[in-house]
């Protein structure tokens, strides 16, 4: 049976601490290809992003943006945006002072601020950083994620407008899509697959919404609790080959 893999990054596909690639996870990939398997990534990441580190393992297909983004053999199928009525409102309760924040408007790594404030309380430099203080989020036509400023115990304090959110960092929270499915729900229709055809590994707490009872979901050895509680198997840690000890154990390479 050909099978529908979607994997996760970060602590997935990559080392917790290094973020690196483990050899053994590349060719566990390129063999599942070989054996005729489809392989794509599923991903918070904004899609330039996502698909950057997609073709360097090789891959040509990716749910990014928390799935609200699908890129099939290098096309993008469709890329929504955050709710900009929501993302108005909740930047427009936000308390600036205790909460500076950026914005991602574009299909890149770049968050827009309004002063230097925001940088100078995060240590995240993932993203370039532009200022602008002239910026009017209430204009932009897209916005992917909001970045926050936040000190561990405020976010509870905080009006998210229904938004939903992610610790990014200790002192970062990150406003982003959560959910996967959507995503891989859009590859099973293209394809008319079945669900025991699609084979999901994660994480993370962003992960929970593809950890479905209909679909076999795989946890690493450093998921989360949560994570693996609800996986129909756990394998070991991204770094101790758990990639390619689960493909293994279930005989798809």
């Amino acid at each position: 049976m050909k099978r529908y893999f979607f994997f996760d990054i970060d602590g997935t596909l990559t080392q917790p601490l290094t973020q690196e690639v483990p050899e053994s996870t590349r060719e566990a990939l390129r063999l599942l290809q070989q054996n005729g398997h489809f392989v794509a990534l599923a991903t918070g990441r904004i899609q330039a992003d996502a698909f950057a580190v997609a073709r360097s393992l090789g891959l040509s297909s990716a749910v990014s943006d928390g799935g609200e983004c699908v890129t099939l053999d290098g096309h993008i199928e469709y890329h929504n945006g955050l709710p900009l009525d929501r993302c108005a409102a909740f930047l427009d309760r936000l308390d600036e002072d205790l909460h500076p924040w950026a914005v991602a408007p574009q299909n890149r790594r770049l968050r827009i601020a309004r002063s230097g404030r925001y940088l100078a309380a995060v240590k995240d430099r993932y993203y370039e950083t532009e200022v602008d203080p002239a910026l009017d989020y209430r204009a932009l036509p897209v916005i992917h994620k909001i970045f926050f400023a936040c000190p561990p115990g405020t976010e509870k304090d905080v009006d998210f407008c229904g938004l939903t959110h992610v610790w990014l960092s200790a002192d970062t929270m990150l406003i982003e899509p959560t959910m996967k499915e959507k995503g891989i729900r859009y590859v099973m229709e293209k394809y008319g697959l079945a669900d025991d055809q699609v084979v999901v590994f994660g994480d993370g707490m962003n992960d929970r919404s593809m950890f479905l009872p209909e679909w076999m979901s795989i946890a690493m050895g450093n998921a989360k609790p949560a994570l693996k509680a609800k996986a129909k198997y756990i394998t070991a840690r991204a770094d101790e080959d758990g990639i390619w000890k689960a493909c293994r154990h279930f005989g798809w390479i």
